[in-house]
């Protein structure tokens, strides 16, 4: 198991050695702002590591957005991964999450991302999906 980089109360960064840099969101109740901060924190180390893929580990995440987080996202956090060189994005999500790879959903280009981002309920399928690029 990888070292965690950096964390806060709502999130652990990991720094594997085959190019991963991942959240993984504990299991908390947070506000938009915290969700925000957290954002920043990876896009950060992302720009500090510059590694190939992102995965964000969302199977405990506990969070509901307010209005303009989103937009908030693609405007302030996706440009910065972008420019660190991401390759590919994923999302490990709970088993039940709509629209998976595994139930027949596809990597898309999100907002204005320069990668493809998709969402997995197998963390496996997400691991080896990265190393198909």
């Amino acid at each position: 198991m990888s070292p965690v980089l950096v964390s806060n109360a709502w999130g652990e960064i990991v720094h594997h050695a085959d190019g991963i840099l991942e959240l993984r969101w504990l299991p908390i109740k947070m506000t938009d702002s915290a969700f925000k901060a957290t954002l920043a924190l990876f896009a950060w180390e992302a720009e500090k590591t510059r590694p190939s893929f992102l995965l964000i580990d969302a199977t405990r995440f506990k969070h509901e957005f307010g209005p303009g987080v989103m937009q908030w996202r693609d405007d302030n956090i996706i440009p910065r991964y972008g420019a660190a060189g991401v390759m590919k994005f994923a999302f490990h999500v709970p088993d039940g999450f709509p629209d998976t790879i595994e139930t027949g959903g596809t990597e898309k280009f999100e907002g204005p991302a320069i990668f493809p981002t998709a969402w997995f309920s197998s963390r496996q399928h997400a691991l080896d999906w990265f190393k198909h690029t």
